[in-house]
């Protein structure tokens, strides 16, 4: 089954804000302007943002091979190599300018940490498993491969940003999949048009409803199916981060708001949810956005508690 690999919000655009030549590379990609992931970064202390800044980045070059290579040997052949990378720069020999934009940043502070080698390569794994799919994916092999991508992502920045607990790194990771689950939802129809159909195969069967309705949608008739698809999929996006957030919030006090970039980007994510639940197959046809002031608006009731 075809997997868009990266979230959307990785799309990004050059920094205006001064940095030093190591980070230039780093700093060339931060999310553009008024993305979700913008406002989670800018509601991150300051002194992480570089940190979080290089892992995105390392994220965003990494999970885009899979897409713009079409041959399964030569794209794993690349993960490879940054396997061997990644390996290489935790041992203090960085060769790729962005892994040399990590070393040169100052030692991270407790309690923040750098993700451990595991957690770099998991991610790595993940993306070599789906380069050879060659299969429709079941519900069960879906959610796993959303928690080896952006579940672990989540769990990484929750590293740099002090929250390093068993607990908190598997809040994290549950987030993560939330939030996969609910950027698949979003983007269900401009991806099927391309290529990517990201739902599994039991839950369309389950719906019938076929790929080829999602990839070609009639502009006048949505499948019979789809009002009980769209339902399932929202739900199944909602209880994910819903369940995060109940996670984090269980937490020490001092984890929960270290984890305040994560819990702002769930709440934007819920929103855009109800959006999209009552929009009916609107999403089979073009994307349904929060504006960056409605996203800054989500933050700032975050930032004073008004959303837990």
């Amino acid at each position: 089954m075809a997997i868009r690999p990266w979230p959307d919000d990785m799309n990004s655009t050059p920094s205006s804000s001064p940095v030093s030549a190591p980070l230039a590379h780093a700093a060339a990609l931060v999310p553009r302007p008024g993305s979700s992931l913008y406002y989670a970064l800018r509601s991150s202390p300051p002194a992480l943002r570089p940190a979080l800044q290089v892992w995105l980045q390392w994220w965003h070059e990494v999970s885009r091979i899979p897409l713009e290579v079409s041959d399964a040997g030569v794209a794993e052949t690349k993960l490879q190599w940054w396997a061997q990378e990644v390996r290489d720069s935790l041992a203090g020999q960085p060769h790729h300018p962005l892994m040399q934009a990590r070393a040169a940043l100052p030692p991270l502070a407790e309690p923040s940490v750098w993700p451990e080698l595991a957690l770099w390569t998991q991610q790595l794994e993940g993306l070599i498993h789906l380069v050879h799919q060659t299969r429709w994916l079941d519900d069960a092999a879906l959610q796993r491969h959303n928690r080896m991508s952006t579940g672990a992502a989540l769990e990484g920045a929750a590293c740099i940003l002090g929250a390093s607990s068993v607990a908190a790194r598997s809040a994290a990771c549950l987030l993560g999949t939330g939030l996969r689950q609910s950027h698949q939802v979003a983007r269900l129809g401009l991806d099927a048009r391309l290529g990517w159909v990201n739902v599994a195969i039991d839950v369309l069967q389950t719906h019938d409803v076929k790929a080829h309705q999602l990839s070609k949608p009639d502009a006048a008739q949505a499948p019979a199916g789809w009002p009980g698809l769209l339902q399932h999929l929202t739900e199944q996006a909602r209880a994910s981060i819903e369940q995060g957030l109940a996670a984090i919030q269980a937490l020490p006090a001092a984890e929960v708001e270290a984890l305040l970039p994560l819990r702002l980007l769930a709440h934007i994510h819920l929103t855009q949810l109800q959006e999209i639940a009552g929009k009916g197959d609107r999403i089979l046809h073009e994307r349904v956005l929060l504006t960056p002031l409605r996203k800054w608006w989500i933050g700032q009731r975050v930032r004073w508690g008004w959303l837990r």
